[in-house]
């Protein structure tokens, strides 16, 4: 009996002594103990749950409230993108990158990570964009830049086909590509003067769609067809304007690039009439130069055949063309253009080479905007002369002209369906002549919507 009592005095102190402890912990609470973690310890634990296989749990720890400090809500949301990415929810965790690069564009670690997805998908297009960003920043790990490397050849080899469609609502003030005014000449019975077409308004819906397919032959070779089809409609007919062009060749793809041959076709009609077609031949082929240059480099030769001027303009186009795409860092690019072509026609007036010129700018912005904008410059040199009227008199004149193109681009990744993005590009044209009637200025505001697969 003695000892049953000595038991239970000692259990009653013993327990005693613990609700004193807790009672210490938590004076709040006679029965829970309050444990206060820092931001640091909550991202660990999270952490530490995902190792452990606890994926539920990781997600409520790090739901239970954002950060007011960047770099650790930044910490939160990445790990929440690694808790969808475990559970296979592959869209939730691209959403989640994109909403982190809505507010800090140039974290080459989470364009990385997000192209790193779209590869998963097969969305060989939006991966390779986001590989050529992250690949480009200085910080970028040597690692991460192999794996890139390899990634962008992994695209090549099995991009096997693509399609897209821009749908677009142009105003245009100078449909006719005019100026208003008069052109006079001095006769024997005087000035005489003939006017000028004034310029005309209208709306035209641009529609192109273009895609292409390739045939795999091998693990390098394959067989390539690629079409495009463009028409412009406006309320006045004699404006509408279609083409149509497709090609048929083999593409070799290696390492660092690729390249392709084959014959081309094409079709125009002007006014709902046939206009012209051509058949010719296009080789073309793209390389990374370093890390952040990738260019493309495309010739062709081009026989074209004209419906109702074939005595004046049946000829051939050699043209040569530049693309460099240079990737400034993970969130802004650069792109420039250049090219040469030389028209040869029946009748040598109308025979003429051209240079053109174009630098653009490219940048992923805050909350999902991304702005483009590119100036470029045509310079025309016509080989043969023509009668014209300068300063009262009929003079023969080699035409040369300078057309400078001015525009900008802007669009919004949240204002998106089923991948439809709309884009509103304002474009400014300023031409210029020797032979003084045909310049013009033309102001273009076109809102289309884009998709690519």
């Amino acid at each position: 009996m003695t000892k049953t009592i000595i038991i239970l005095l000692v259990a009653f102190l013993w327990y005693g002594n613990n609700i004193a402890e807790a009672n210490e912990v938590s004076p709040t609470s006679d029965s829970t103990r309050v444990i206060t973690m820092s931001h640091e310890e909550v991202l660990s634990f999270a952490s530490d749950l995902m190792k452990q296989g606890k994926l539920a749990d990781a997600r409520k720890v790090l739901l239970l409230k954002p950060y007011n400090n960047k770099e650790l809500e930044i910490e939160r949301l990445y790990l929440l993108a690694q808790v969808a990415i475990l559970e296979h929810k592959y869209n939730e965790a691209i959403d989640i990158y994109h909403f982190i690069l809505d507010y800090q564009p140039d974290i080459p670690n989470i364009r990385f990570r997000l192209a790193e997805l779209y590869l998963k998908k097969e969305d060989w297009m939006r991966a390779e964009y986001h590989y050529r960003l992250a690949l480009s920043h200085k910080d970028t790990p040597k690692e991460i830049q192999h794996r890139i490397q390899y990634a962008l050849y992994y695209i090549r080899k099995n991009k096997n086909w693509n399609l897209w469609f821009n749908v677009g609502i142009a105003p245009d003030n100078n449909v006719n590509n005019t100026t208003s005014g008069e052109q006079c000449v001095s006769t024997l019975f005087g000035v005489m003067c003939n006017t000028l077409d004034e310029p005309e308004k209208d709306v035209g819906l641009n529609t192109m769609v273009g895609g292409d397919y390739e045939f795999k032959l091998n693990d390098n070779w394959r067989l390539k067809n690629e079409f495009m089809f463009y028409n412009s409609k406006y309320n006045d007919k004699k404006y509408d304007d279609t083409y149509l062009y497709y090609t048929l060749g083999a593409r070799y793809i290696y390492n660092k690039g690729d390249i392709f041959f084959g014959p081309t076709f094409s079709k125009r009609y002007l006014a709902h009439k046939s206009y012209n077609y051509s058949t010719g031949f296009m080789f073309e082929t793209s390389y990374d130069i370093t890390k952040q240059l990738n260019a493309n480099l495309t010739l062709s030769y081009t026989p074209t055949y004209y419906d109702d001027y074939s005595d004046i303009l049946d000829g051939d186009v050699k043209s040569a063309r530049l693309r460099l795409f240079y990737a400034l860092d993970s969130s802004k690019y650069f792109i420039f253009k250049t090219g040469y072509e030389y028209e040869k026609t029946k009748d040598k007036t109308y025979t003429n080479d051209r240079i053109n010129l174009a630098l653009g700018f490219g940048a992923e912005l805050p909350y999902g905007f991304h702005i483009y904008a590119e100036p470029s410059v045509l310079y025309t040199q016509y080989k043969g002369e023509r009668w014209t009227v300068d300063n009262y008199e009929f003079k023969q004149v080699k035409e040369y002209d300078t057309t400078q193109r001015y525009s900008i681009s802007l669009s919004n990744r949240k204002i998106s369906f089923m991948g439809l993005i709309p884009t509103l590009t304002y474009s400014y044209t300023d031409k210029s002549s020797n032979i003084w009637q045909r310049e013009y200025e033309k102001s273009l505001i076109e809102f289309t919507i884009q998709k690519r697969f």
